[in-house]
């Protein structure tokens, strides 16, 4: 009975202990998409080179990182620029 409690302890301060934290406070994870709040469904572009896509439960930001698309032009990614990113493509906007 004591083993099995003991067990059970040990496993869940390894189970906890093994949940990734974030390194620098405030720093997210570039890999996992943030969620954001929206009130219409469908694309939009948040800068130059990242678009937003919302969906009915949320949505998320993603970069325009393919090398041959790499402009945001009505919601999609894009080889050709919008008229106010014309200049070149700028660095993606910090989503805090």
């Amino acid at each position: 009975m004591n083993s099995k409690v003991l067990f059970t302890l040990c496993f869940l301060v390894v189970a906890a202990s093994a949940i990734p934290q974030p390194i620098v406070p405030g720093w997210t994870n570039p890999w996992i998409p943030q969620w954001q709040p929206c009130t219409t469904v469908g694309s939009a572009c948040s800068d130059c080179t990242t678009k937003s896509i919302c969906t009915p439960i949320g949505g998320i930001t993603k970069a325009c990182s393919d090398p041959t698309l790499p402009y945001c032009n009505l919601g999609e990614c894009s080889a050709t620029p919008t008229a106010g990113c014309a200049s070149g493509p700028q660095a993606p906007a910090v989503i805090a």
